[in-house]
């Protein structure tokens, strides 16, 4: 089963092949024909993936019609760049559990100490290490093998 076969038999679940090409304006011959040469043409994989309601770039990346960086946003500075200014406050609100107006109305300084986020000094936590002195550490290991009587290459007839 190639990859075409395999990806329309992912989206029609229960409907016949026949049902498919009925859906999508074409005859069950073409889209049959299509599959088993794995060559589903681009305007094929589009309609089927909006007629089955599915995501038409990952159709269309997973056949091999467009590449992952055809899509334009390969980073996520890229998609944060890209995004509107609203839909960055609105996360930034998600994320300290604040509603999005209190994020427009005030400056962040002040958002963020309305919000429920924790702040504080947490005795030990990141500090010089001394979370808990009385626990003992092991001993370093000594490296000794070196140490142990005389090396192979030492008794060669060459090693002089």
């Amino acid at each position: 089963m190639n990859d075409s076969t395999r990806w329309l038999d992912d989206v029609r679940g229960k409907d016949s092949i026949r049902e498919v090409a009925r859906k999508v304006g074409t005859t069950h011959a073409t889209l049959n024909r299509q599959a088993n040469e794995d060559a589903m043409s681009f305007e094929i994989v589009r309609t089927i993936s909006r007629v089955y309601g599915r995501p038409v770039l990952a159709d269309l990346v997973r056949l091999g019609h467009l590449d992952q960086s055809d899509l334009g946003e390969s980073d996520a500075a890229t998609a944060l760049r890209a995004a509107r200014e609203e839909d960055l406050v609105a996360e930034v609100g998600r994320r300290l559990g604040l509603s999005g107006s209190i994020l427009l109305d005030l400056p962040i300084s002040a958002a963020v100490a309305a919000s429920n986020v924790v702040r504080g000094s947490f005795g030990g936590v990141g500090g010089d290490g001394q979370d808990e002195p009385d626990i003992k550490q092991p001993p370093a290991k000594q490296r000794t093998a070196a140490k142990k009587g005389t090396r192979k290459g030492d008794a060669a007839p060459h090693a002089e």
